[in-house]
Protein backbone atom coordinates (compact mmCIF):
# COMPACT_ATOMS: atom_id res chain seq x y z
CA UNK A 1 0.00 0.00 0.00
CA UNK A 2 1.31 3.45 -0.95
CA UNK A 3 2.00 5.74 1.99
CA UNK A 4 0.07 9.00 1.69
CA UNK A 5 0.92 12.38 3.20
CA UNK A 6 -1.33 13.61 6.00
CA UNK A 7 -3.52 16.69 5.57
CA UNK A 8 -4.26 18.21 9.00
CA UNK A 9 -5.26 21.52 7.36
CA UNK A 10 -7.82 19.90 5.04
CA UNK A 11 -11.51 19.29 5.69
CA UNK A 12 -13.56 16.88 3.60
CA UNK A 13 -17.20 17.42 2.67
CA UNK A 14 -19.08 14.26 1.64
CA UNK A 15 -22.36 14.83 -0.19
CA UNK A 16 -24.78 12.08 0.84
CA UNK A 17 -28.19 13.75 0.94
CA UNK A 18 -29.75 12.35 -2.21
CA UNK A 19 -32.75 10.06 -2.09
CA UNK A 20 -31.71 8.01 -5.11
CA UNK A 21 -35.19 7.61 -6.54
CA UNK A 22 -33.91 5.52 -9.43
CA UNK A 23 -32.79 2.85 -6.96
CA UNK A 24 -36.48 2.22 -6.16
CA UNK A 25 -35.59 1.42 -2.57
CA UNK A 26 -36.76 2.21 0.95
CA UNK A 27 -33.19 2.86 2.09
CA UNK A 28 -30.96 5.81 1.15
CA UNK A 29 -28.83 5.33 -1.95
CA UNK A 30 -25.51 5.63 -0.11
CA UNK A 31 -26.39 2.66 2.13
CA UNK A 32 -26.63 0.25 -0.77
CA UNK A 33 -23.69 -2.14 -0.62
CA UNK A 34 -20.87 -2.74 -3.04
CA UNK A 35 -19.09 -6.00 -2.19
CA UNK A 36 -20.33 -6.08 1.37
CA UNK A 37 -19.66 -2.45 2.28
CA UNK A 38 -22.11 0.44 1.96
CA UNK A 39 -21.15 3.06 -0.61
CA UNK A 40 -20.84 5.72 2.10
CA UNK A 41 -18.44 3.42 3.99
CA UNK A 42 -16.24 3.01 0.91
CA UNK A 43 -16.05 6.78 0.49
CA UNK A 44 -15.42 7.49 4.18
CA UNK A 45 -12.71 4.84 4.30
CA UNK A 46 -11.06 6.48 1.28
CA UNK A 47 -11.08 10.03 2.64
CA UNK A 48 -10.00 8.91 6.11
CA UNK A 49 -6.76 7.64 4.55
CA UNK A 50 -5.87 11.30 3.87
CA UNK A 51 -5.93 11.96 7.66
CA UNK A 52 -7.87 15.23 7.27
CA UNK A 53 -8.68 17.53 10.16
CA UNK A 54 -12.36 16.60 9.96
CA UNK A 55 -15.03 15.16 7.70
CA UNK A 56 -18.46 16.73 7.21
CA UNK A 57 -21.18 14.45 5.87
CA UNK A 58 -24.24 16.14 4.38
CA UNK A 59 -27.39 14.05 4.73
CA UNK A 60 -30.99 14.76 3.86
CA UNK A 61 -33.27 11.92 2.84
CA UNK A 62 -33.52 9.36 5.68
CA UNK A 63 -30.61 11.05 7.43
CA UNK A 64 -31.22 9.11 10.65
CA UNK A 65 -30.65 5.80 8.83
CA UNK A 66 -27.33 7.05 7.47
CA UNK A 67 -26.21 8.38 10.86
CA UNK A 68 -27.18 5.18 12.63
CA UNK A 69 -25.26 3.12 10.10
CA UNK A 70 -22.07 5.18 10.19
CA UNK A 71 -22.05 5.90 13.91
CA UNK A 72 -20.10 8.82 15.36
CA UNK A 73 -16.36 8.75 14.58
CA UNK A 74 -14.39 11.35 16.52
CA UNK A 75 -13.56 13.56 13.52
CA UNK A 76 -16.94 13.42 11.78
CA UNK A 77 -19.48 16.25 11.67
CA UNK A 78 -23.08 15.65 10.57
CA UNK A 79 -24.84 18.31 8.48
CA UNK A 80 -28.52 18.26 7.53
CA UNK A 81 -29.77 19.52 4.17
CA UNK A 82 -33.48 19.84 4.90
CA UNK A 83 -34.40 20.65 1.31
CA UNK A 84 -32.50 19.09 -1.58
CA UNK A 85 -31.78 22.24 -3.55
CA UNK A 86 -28.67 21.06 -5.38
CA UNK A 87 -25.04 20.26 -4.69
CA UNK A 88 -24.01 23.88 -4.19
CA UNK A 89 -26.75 24.31 -1.60
CA UNK A 90 -25.59 21.10 0.13
CA UNK A 91 -22.00 22.34 0.53
CA UNK A 92 -23.26 25.71 1.73
CA UNK A 93 -24.89 23.98 4.72
CA UNK A 94 -21.39 23.06 5.95
CA UNK A 95 -20.27 26.63 6.61
CA UNK A 96 -20.67 26.40 10.38
CA UNK A 97 -18.66 23.17 10.73
CA UNK A 98 -15.76 24.02 8.41
CA UNK A 99 -13.21 26.28 10.06
CA UNK A 100 -9.48 26.85 10.46
CA UNK A 101 -8.44 24.83 7.43
CA UNK A 102 -6.62 25.74 4.25
CA UNK A 103 -8.73 23.78 1.79
CA UNK A 104 -12.03 21.93 1.50
CA UNK A 105 -12.20 18.69 -0.49
CA UNK A 106 -15.71 17.98 -1.83
CA UNK A 107 -16.59 14.41 -2.82
CA UNK A 108 -19.78 12.46 -3.51
CA UNK A 109 -21.06 9.68 -1.27
CA UNK A 110 -22.02 7.44 -4.20
CA UNK A 111 -18.54 7.00 -5.78
CA UNK A 112 -17.23 3.81 -4.16
CA UNK A 113 -14.42 3.27 -6.70
CA UNK A 114 -12.66 6.49 -5.72
CA UNK A 115 -9.08 5.96 -4.47
CA UNK A 116 -7.34 7.94 -1.73
CA UNK A 117 -4.19 8.25 -3.85
CA UNK A 118 -6.20 10.04 -6.55
CA UNK A 119 -7.59 12.49 -3.99
CA UNK A 120 -4.13 13.08 -2.56
CA UNK A 121 -2.81 13.90 -6.04
CA UNK A 122 -5.70 16.35 -6.48
CA UNK A 123 -4.91 18.16 -3.22
CA UNK A 124 -1.19 18.33 -3.97
CA UNK A 125 -1.76 19.69 -7.49
CA UNK A 126 -4.27 22.22 -6.12
CA UNK A 127 -1.75 23.51 -3.62
CA UNK A 128 1.23 23.44 -5.97
CA UNK A 129 -0.65 25.63 -8.46
CA UNK A 130 -2.03 28.01 -5.83
CA UNK A 131 -5.48 27.62 -7.36
CA UNK A 132 -8.65 28.88 -5.74
CA UNK A 133 -10.66 26.02 -7.26
CA UNK A 134 -9.35 22.76 -8.66
CA UNK A 135 -11.65 20.25 -10.29
CA UNK A 136 -10.82 16.57 -10.68
CA UNK A 137 -11.35 15.53 -14.29
CA UNK A 138 -11.10 12.43 -16.45
CA UNK A 139 -10.43 11.63 -20.06
CA UNK A 140 -13.22 9.41 -21.42
CA UNK A 141 -13.97 7.90 -24.81
CA UNK A 142 -17.68 8.72 -24.56
CA UNK A 143 -18.20 12.05 -22.78
CA UNK A 144 -21.98 12.14 -23.30
CA UNK A 145 -23.82 13.51 -20.28
CA UNK A 146 -20.76 14.97 -18.54
CA UNK A 147 -19.72 18.58 -18.14
CA UNK A 148 -16.85 19.32 -20.56
CA UNK A 149 -13.65 21.01 -19.41
CA UNK A 150 -13.03 23.87 -21.84
CA UNK A 151 -9.49 25.19 -21.84
CA UNK A 152 -8.00 28.32 -23.43
CA UNK A 153 -5.02 28.47 -25.79
CA UNK A 154 -2.68 28.34 -22.80
CA UNK A 155 -4.28 25.15 -21.52
CA UNK A 156 -5.93 26.87 -18.58
CA UNK A 157 -9.52 26.12 -17.56
CA UNK A 158 -11.88 28.58 -19.22
CA UNK A 159 -15.23 26.99 -18.34
CA UNK A 160 -17.14 23.83 -17.54
CA UNK A 161 -19.78 23.42 -20.24
CA UNK A 162 -22.74 21.17 -19.50
CA UNK A 163 -23.99 18.75 -22.16
CA UNK A 164 -27.19 20.65 -22.82
CA UNK A 165 -25.33 23.94 -23.27
CA UNK A 166 -22.40 22.65 -25.34
CA UNK A 167 -21.85 23.43 -29.01
CA UNK A 168 -21.10 20.67 -31.49
CA UNK A 169 -17.38 21.44 -31.18
CA UNK A 170 -17.52 21.45 -27.38
CA UNK A 171 -19.28 18.09 -27.34
CA UNK A 172 -16.20 16.54 -28.90
CA UNK A 173 -14.11 17.42 -25.83
CA UNK A 174 -13.19 14.23 -24.00
CA UNK A 175 -12.01 15.81 -20.72
CA UNK A 176 -14.97 15.84 -18.34
CA UNK A 177 -15.70 16.94 -14.80
CA UNK A 178 -15.92 14.28 -12.05
CA UNK A 179 -17.91 16.52 -9.69
CA UNK A 180 -15.03 16.37 -7.16
CA UNK A 181 -13.42 19.65 -6.13
CA UNK A 182 -10.69 21.04 -3.92
CA UNK A 183 -11.41 24.67 -2.99
CA UNK A 184 -9.61 27.20 -0.82
CA UNK A 185 -11.65 27.68 2.32
CA UNK A 186 -11.29 31.47 2.24
CA UNK A 187 -13.13 31.72 -1.10
CA UNK A 188 -15.51 28.75 -1.00
CA UNK A 189 -18.47 30.20 0.84
CA UNK A 190 -18.27 33.58 -0.88
CA UNK A 191 -18.58 31.72 -4.18
CA UNK A 192 -21.46 29.59 -2.87
CA UNK A 193 -23.36 32.66 -1.69
CA UNK A 194 -23.14 34.07 -5.22
CA UNK A 195 -24.69 31.00 -6.83
CA UNK A 196 -27.95 31.42 -8.70
CA UNK A 197 -30.67 28.89 -9.42
CA UNK A 198 -31.84 30.05 -12.84
CA UNK A 199 -32.23 26.58 -14.29
CA UNK A 200 -35.03 24.16 -15.02
CA UNK A 201 -34.70 22.47 -11.62
CA UNK A 202 -34.37 25.69 -9.65
CA UNK A 203 -31.31 24.27 -7.87
CA UNK A 204 -27.89 25.64 -6.85
CA UNK A 205 -25.21 23.68 -8.70
CA UNK A 206 -21.68 23.31 -7.34
CA UNK A 207 -20.02 23.43 -10.82
CA UNK A 208 -21.29 27.02 -11.16
CA UNK A 209 -18.56 28.16 -8.74
CA UNK A 210 -16.09 27.74 -11.63
CA UNK A 211 -17.40 30.59 -13.84
CA UNK A 212 -17.88 32.72 -10.70
CA UNK A 213 -14.25 32.18 -9.69
CA UNK A 214 -13.02 32.92 -13.21
CA UNK A 215 -15.13 36.08 -13.36
CA UNK A 216 -13.55 37.22 -10.11
CA UNK A 217 -10.08 36.77 -11.60
CA UNK A 218 -9.27 33.69 -9.55
CA UNK A 219 -7.21 30.80 -10.85
CA UNK A 220 -9.15 27.62 -11.63
CA UNK A 221 -7.18 24.44 -12.25
CA UNK A 222 -8.13 20.96 -13.45
CA UNK A 223 -6.30 17.71 -12.68
CA UNK A 224 -7.04 14.55 -14.66
CA UNK A 225 -7.28 11.22 -12.83
CA UNK A 226 -5.48 8.22 -14.33
CA UNK A 227 -8.46 5.83 -14.10
CA UNK A 228 -11.73 7.36 -15.19
CA UNK A 229 -13.77 4.56 -13.56
CA UNK A 230 -13.03 6.10 -10.15
CA UNK A 231 -15.49 8.91 -10.78
CA UNK A 232 -18.42 6.62 -11.58
CA UNK A 233 -21.46 7.36 -9.45
CA UNK A 234 -24.31 4.94 -8.78
CA UNK A 235 -27.84 6.02 -9.64
CA UNK A 236 -29.62 2.72 -10.26
CA UNK A 237 -29.24 -1.01 -9.66
CA UNK A 238 -27.68 -1.65 -13.06
CA UNK A 239 -24.92 0.85 -12.30
CA UNK A 240 -24.54 -0.69 -8.84
CA UNK A 241 -23.83 -4.04 -10.47
CA UNK A 242 -21.39 -2.53 -12.96
CA UNK A 243 -19.44 -0.74 -10.23
CA UNK A 244 -19.36 -3.91 -8.15
CA UNK A 245 -17.88 -5.86 -11.07
CA UNK A 246 -15.16 -3.23 -11.45
CA UNK A 247 -14.36 -3.27 -7.75
CA UNK A 248 -14.30 -7.07 -7.73
CA UNK A 249 -11.73 -7.12 -10.52
CA UNK A 250 -9.65 -4.60 -8.59
CA UNK A 251 -9.83 -6.58 -5.34
CA UNK A 252 -8.96 -9.87 -7.03
CA UNK A 253 -5.94 -8.34 -8.73
CA UNK A 254 -4.78 -6.77 -5.45
CA UNK A 255 -4.90 -10.18 -3.70
CA UNK A 256 -3.15 -11.87 -6.62
CA UNK A 257 -0.34 -9.33 -6.31
CA UNK A 258 -0.10 -10.21 -2.59
CA UNK A 259 0.41 -13.94 -3.11
CA UNK A 260 -3.09 -15.41 -3.44
CA UNK A 261 -3.95 -17.88 -6.21
CA UNK A 262 -7.47 -17.35 -7.52
CA UNK A 263 -8.60 -19.92 -10.06
CA UNK A 264 -11.34 -18.83 -12.46
CA UNK A 265 -11.47 -15.33 -10.93
CA UNK A 266 -14.54 -14.38 -12.95
CA UNK A 267 -16.57 -16.93 -10.93
CA UNK A 268 -15.63 -15.92 -7.37
CA UNK A 269 -16.87 -13.23 -5.00
CA UNK A 270 -14.43 -11.72 -2.52
CA UNK A 271 -15.94 -8.84 -0.55
CA UNK A 272 -14.04 -5.71 0.38
CA UNK A 273 -13.95 -6.66 4.08
CA UNK A 274 -12.24 -10.06 3.56
CA UNK A 275 -8.61 -10.66 4.59
CA UNK A 276 -6.41 -13.34 3.00
CA UNK A 277 -2.98 -14.71 3.88
CA UNK A 278 -0.18 -15.70 1.52
CA UNK A 279 -0.20 -18.92 -0.52
CA UNK A 280 -3.98 -19.16 -0.21
CA UNK A 281 -5.73 -20.95 -3.09
CA UNK A 282 -9.30 -19.96 -3.96
CA UNK A 283 -10.97 -22.30 -6.44
CA UNK A 284 -13.85 -21.67 -8.82
CA UNK A 285 -17.23 -20.46 -7.60
CA UNK A 286 -16.21 -19.54 -4.04
CA UNK A 287 -17.99 -16.79 -2.08
CA UNK A 288 -15.94 -15.07 0.65
CA UNK A 289 -18.28 -12.76 2.52
CA UNK A 290 -18.21 -10.25 5.38
CA UNK A 291 -15.34 -10.28 7.87
CA UNK A 292 -13.93 -13.61 6.67
CA UNK A 293 -10.26 -14.07 7.50
CA UNK A 294 -8.23 -16.87 5.87
CA UNK A 295 -4.76 -17.72 7.12
CA UNK A 296 -1.61 -18.63 5.19
CA UNK A 297 -1.56 -21.75 3.06
CA UNK A 298 -5.30 -22.45 3.12
CA UNK A 299 -7.09 -24.03 0.20
CA UNK A 300 -10.75 -23.23 -0.44
CA UNK A 301 -12.38 -25.77 -2.73
CA UNK A 302 -14.91 -25.17 -5.49
CA UNK A 303 -18.20 -23.46 -4.61
CA UNK A 304 -17.45 -23.12 -0.91
CA UNK A 305 -19.21 -20.26 0.90
CA UNK A 306 -17.50 -18.56 3.84
CA UNK A 307 -19.40 -15.87 5.78
CA UNK A 308 -17.65 -14.10 8.68
CA UNK A 309 -15.41 -17.17 8.95
CA UNK A 310 -12.00 -17.33 10.66
CA UNK A 311 -9.57 -19.92 9.32
CA UNK A 312 -6.11 -20.39 10.83
CA UNK A 313 -3.18 -21.50 8.65
CA UNK A 314 -3.19 -24.56 6.38
CA UNK A 315 -6.91 -25.28 6.55
CA UNK A 316 -8.47 -27.16 3.63
CA UNK A 317 -12.11 -26.56 2.80
CA UNK A 318 -13.43 -29.03 0.25
CA UNK A 319 -16.09 -28.42 -2.37
CA UNK A 320 -19.57 -27.09 -1.57
CA UNK A 321 -18.88 -26.53 2.14
CA UNK A 322 -20.51 -23.67 4.05
CA UNK A 323 -18.81 -21.93 7.02
CA UNK A 324 -20.78 -19.16 8.75
CA UNK A 325 -19.62 -17.26 11.87
CA UNK A 326 -17.29 -20.12 12.79
CA UNK A 327 -13.60 -20.54 13.67
CA UNK A 328 -11.38 -23.31 12.28
CA UNK A 329 -7.99 -24.23 13.73
CA UNK A 330 -4.78 -24.77 11.78
CA UNK A 331 -4.44 -27.91 9.70
CA UNK A 332 -8.13 -28.81 9.85
CA UNK A 333 -10.20 -30.18 6.99
CA UNK A 334 -13.84 -29.42 6.21
CA UNK A 335 -16.13 -31.18 3.75
CA UNK A 336 -16.98 -31.78 1.03
CA UNK A 337 -20.53 -30.64 1.78
CA UNK A 338 -19.60 -29.75 5.36
CA UNK A 339 -21.51 -27.08 7.24
CA UNK A 340 -20.24 -25.05 10.18
CA UNK A 341 -22.96 -22.86 11.65
CA UNK A 342 -22.59 -19.88 14.03
CA UNK A 343 -20.67 -20.64 17.19
CA UNK A 344 -18.73 -23.62 15.83
CA UNK A 345 -15.11 -23.55 17.07
CA UNK A 346 -12.71 -26.18 15.78
CA UNK A 347 -9.24 -26.78 17.19
CA UNK A 348 -6.17 -27.81 15.23
CA UNK A 349 -6.18 -30.86 12.93
CA UNK A 350 -9.92 -31.46 13.22
CA UNK A 351 -11.60 -33.39 10.40
CA UNK A 352 -15.20 -32.59 9.52
CA UNK A 353 -16.42 -34.71 6.62
CA UNK A 354 -19.23 -34.89 4.12
CA UNK A 355 -22.74 -33.94 5.18
CA UNK A 356 -21.68 -33.04 8.71
CA UNK A 357 -23.27 -30.06 10.46
CA UNK A 358 -21.76 -28.46 13.56
CA UNK A 359 -23.44 -25.62 15.44
CA UNK A 360 -22.55 -23.72 18.64
CA UNK A 361 -20.00 -26.36 19.58
CA UNK A 362 -16.33 -26.71 20.45
CA UNK A 363 -14.43 -29.58 18.82
CA UNK A 364 -10.90 -29.86 20.15
CA UNK A 365 -7.62 -30.88 18.56
CA UNK A 366 -7.44 -33.99 16.39
CA UNK A 367 -11.07 -35.03 16.68
CA UNK A 368 -12.87 -36.49 13.66
CA UNK A 369 -16.51 -36.16 12.66
CA UNK A 370 -16.43 -37.62 9.20
CA UNK A 371 -19.89 -38.63 7.95
CA UNK A 372 -23.57 -37.69 8.05
CA UNK A 373 -23.57 -36.28 11.57
CA UNK A 374 -25.10 -33.41 13.54
CA UNK A 375 -23.18 -31.91 16.47
CA UNK A 376 -25.08 -29.12 18.22
CA UNK A 377 -24.47 -27.36 21.57
CA UNK A 378 -21.58 -29.68 22.37
CA UNK A 379 -18.20 -29.48 24.09
CA UNK A 380 -15.98 -32.18 22.56
CA UNK A 381 -12.49 -33.06 23.73
CA UNK A 382 -9.39 -33.98 21.75
CA UNK A 383 -8.82 -37.04 19.57
CA UNK A 384 -12.43 -38.20 19.54
CA UNK A 385 -13.90 -40.27 16.72
CA UNK A 386 -17.58 -39.73 16.03
CA UNK A 387 -19.20 -42.39 13.86
CA UNK A 388 -21.48 -41.85 10.88
CA UNK A 389 -25.06 -40.86 11.59
CA UNK A 390 -24.41 -39.68 15.16
CA UNK A 391 -26.74 -36.97 16.47
CA UNK A 392 -26.54 -34.83 19.59
CA UNK A 393 -30.22 -34.37 20.40
CA UNK A 394 -29.93 -30.89 21.89
CA UNK A 395 -33.48 -29.51 21.65
CA UNK A 396 -36.41 -30.69 23.75
CA UNK A 397 -38.96 -28.54 21.92
CA UNK A 398 -38.51 -25.57 24.24
CA UNK A 399 -34.89 -25.34 25.40
CA UNK A 400 -31.40 -26.23 24.14
CA UNK A 401 -29.18 -28.52 26.23
CA UNK A 402 -25.45 -29.27 26.00
CA UNK A 403 -23.61 -32.50 25.42
CA UNK A 404 -20.16 -32.89 26.99
CA UNK A 405 -17.69 -35.35 25.45
CA UNK A 406 -14.27 -35.95 26.99
CA UNK A 407 -10.95 -36.71 25.29
CA UNK A 408 -10.32 -39.93 23.34
CA UNK A 409 -13.97 -40.91 23.06
CA UNK A 410 -15.16 -43.33 20.36
CA UNK A 411 -18.81 -43.08 19.37
CA UNK A 412 -20.18 -45.81 17.11
CA UNK A 413 -22.32 -45.10 14.07
CA UNK A 414 -26.00 -44.14 14.34
CA UNK A 415 -25.76 -43.13 17.99
CA UNK A 416 -28.15 -40.64 19.57
CA UNK A 417 -26.85 -38.58 22.51
CA UNK A 418 -29.87 -37.14 24.35
CA UNK A 419 -28.76 -33.88 26.00
CA UNK A 420 -28.05 -32.91 28.66
CA UNK A 421 -25.60 -35.78 28.86
CA UNK A 422 -21.91 -36.44 29.49
CA UNK A 423 -19.53 -38.91 27.88
CA UNK A 424 -16.40 -39.23 30.01
CA UNK A 425 -12.87 -39.37 28.60
CA UNK A 426 -11.79 -42.66 27.08
CA UNK A 427 -15.35 -44.02 26.77
CA UNK A 428 -16.53 -46.16 23.86
CA UNK A 429 -20.15 -46.26 22.72
CA UNK A 430 -21.40 -49.08 20.50
CA UNK A 431 -23.15 -48.42 17.23
CA UNK A 432 -26.89 -47.80 17.27
CA UNK A 433 -26.99 -46.73 20.93
CA UNK A 434 -29.36 -44.20 22.46
CA UNK A 435 -27.56 -42.49 25.33
CA UNK A 436 -29.55 -40.74 28.06
CA UNK A 437 -27.23 -41.14 31.05
CA UNK A 438 -23.58 -40.42 31.82
CA UNK A 439 -21.21 -42.73 29.95
CA UNK A 440 -18.28 -43.63 32.23
CA UNK A 441 -14.65 -43.96 31.17
CA UNK A 442 -13.32 -47.26 29.84
CA UNK A 443 -15.16 -50.31 28.64
CA UNK A 444 -17.99 -50.39 26.13
CA UNK A 445 -21.39 -48.79 26.58
CA UNK A 446 -24.40 -50.15 24.67
CA UNK A 447 -28.08 -49.42 24.83
CA UNK A 448 -30.48 -52.34 24.48
CA UNK A 449 -30.74 -53.75 20.97
CA UNK A 450 -33.60 -55.91 19.62
CA UNK A 451 -32.74 -59.50 18.82
CA UNK A 452 -31.80 -60.14 15.21
CA UNK A 453 -34.09 -62.56 13.41
CA UNK A 454 -34.48 -64.00 9.92
CA UNK A 455 -37.76 -64.41 8.02
CA UNK A 456 -37.36 -67.28 5.58
CA UNK A 457 -39.03 -67.01 2.19
CA UNK A 458 -39.63 -63.28 2.40
CA UNK A 459 -39.52 -61.53 -0.97
CA UNK A 460 -39.07 -57.93 -1.89
CA UNK A 461 -42.13 -56.13 -3.23
CA UNK A 462 -42.26 -55.47 -6.95
CA UNK A 463 -43.79 -52.64 -8.95
CA UNK A 464 -47.28 -53.07 -10.28
CA UNK A 465 -47.41 -53.71 -14.01
CA UNK A 466 -49.95 -51.41 -15.60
Amino acid sequence: MISLPEYPDLQVCVLAAGQGKRMHSSQPKVLHKVLGRAMIDHVLHTVEELTPKAIAVVTGHASEQVRQHVGQPANLEWVIQDKQLGTGHAVKQCEDVIRNVRDVLIVCGDTPLLRSQTLSELVQAHRAGSASVTVLTAMVADPFGYGRIKRDDMGKVAAIVEEKDASDAERTICEVSSGIYCVRHEVLFDLLKSLGNSNAQGEYYLPDIVPLALAAGQYVDAVAMQDSSEMLGVNNRAQLSEVEDMMQARIIRDWQMKGVTIEKPQTVRIEATVNLGVDVVIQAGCYLIGSTRIGDGCRIGPYAVLVNAWLDDDVEVFAFSHIHDANVGAGSQIGPFGRLRPGAVLGEDVHVGNFVEIKNSVVNRGSKVNHLTYIGDTDMGSHCNIGAGTITCNYDGANKHRTRIGDDVFVGSDTKLIAPVEVQAGATIGAGSIITKTVVSGGLTLSARPDQRHVAGWQRPTKNKD
